[in-house]
């Protein structure tokens, strides 16, 4: 009876973190990405080094981790070329970033040029991973007239999948949709997830007048990725045999985990919604 009592004060003050969180956080968020520019910059930046930062440390122990020391300055670079609208700047920084994590690497286990060669993969890894969709994030704010339109159709996507994905889970799950890699994620989950999803995209992209025909497969397509990269992130912590990307004294968002557990499915829906819009020439 007390394990009991425990659990559940355990559960209910763990809820009412994240309730706190998301009341302070999410209009923060909100207000960044209606105002744009440097301010949704500031927002994205912080969020994108810690996510990095948890990517290199669930590594740790391994001969595969990746250099936080070069990934993440190169992450900042590239975010700061999309957000500049300067290519050099970006493809400088992915080739400085290469080399530098080689030459360091090398330079700490000369014996290892083999290993070196991973490192230097798995810290290129974390900027394609985490940084180039938060560059992608930054470069659809900033389209002029729409951007906004295309941001939050991104959180659509991926906050609605999440949302309803967890309230159709917690009620009719059943069927576990990858035991291996997420026990607690059901079918039943992400069917409600994803079809719920696809209401607030096609409301938000009718009522502000920027339907049309040629976005619907953006539309169908994207809680199915955002799917895709909630389960990706949990296969990730399974290969490198981590609870959750949390990193001690960068608690970001208390109550939610680390900050990879909450942008997993996001950074995948922004690089779907971005390079789908710049596919059909609407970038």
């Amino acid at each position: 009876m007390r394990d009991s009592l425990v659990t559940d004060s355990s559960r209910s003050t763990d809820l009412r973190e994240r309730l706190i969180t998301a009341g302070v956080l999410l209009p923060i968020a909100i207000l960044a990405s209606l105002a744009g520019d440097w301010l949704f910059l500031l927002l994205v930046l912080p969020i994108m080094c810690v996510g990095m930062l948890e990517f290199y440390v669930m590594e740790k122990d391994t001969a595969m981790q990746g250099s936080s020391l070069t990934g993440i300055p190169t992450g900042i670079a590239v975010v700061l070329g999309f957000y500049l609208q300067l290519d050099w700047l970006w493809q400088a920084a992915l080739l400085a970033g290469v080399m530098l994590t080689l030459l360091l690497e090398l330079s700490r286990q000369p014996q290892h040029p083999v290993r070196a060669l991973k490192q230097v993969g798995t810290t290129l890894c974390g900027v394609v991973y985490v940084a180039i969709p938060a560059a992608f994030l930054v470069s659809l704010r900033n389209v002029p007239g729409d951007g906004v339109i295309w941001l939050f159709i991104v959180y659509a996507i991926t906050w609605g999948t999440d949302s309803f994905g967890y309230v159709f889970g917690k009620t009719f799950g059943r069927t576990k949709l990858a035991p291996l890699i997420s026990p607690n994620k059901t079918v039943e989950g992400a069917i409600g997830g994803i079809l719920s999803a696809w209401v607030p995209a096609f409301c938000l992209l009718i009522f502000t007048g920027a339907f049309q025909p040629i976005l619907i497969p953006m539309i169908v397509a994207g809680p199915f990725i955002a799917v895709s990269g909630d389960l990706f992130e949990s296969a990730l912590k399974r290969f490198f045999r981590v609870k959750d990307s949390y990193v001690a004294g960068f608690n970001v968002f208390p109550g939610h985990g680390g900050v990879l557990d909450r942008i997993d499915a996001l950074v995948w829906v922004a690089s779907w919604v971005f390079l789908y819009l710049y596919a059909v020439g609407l970038l």
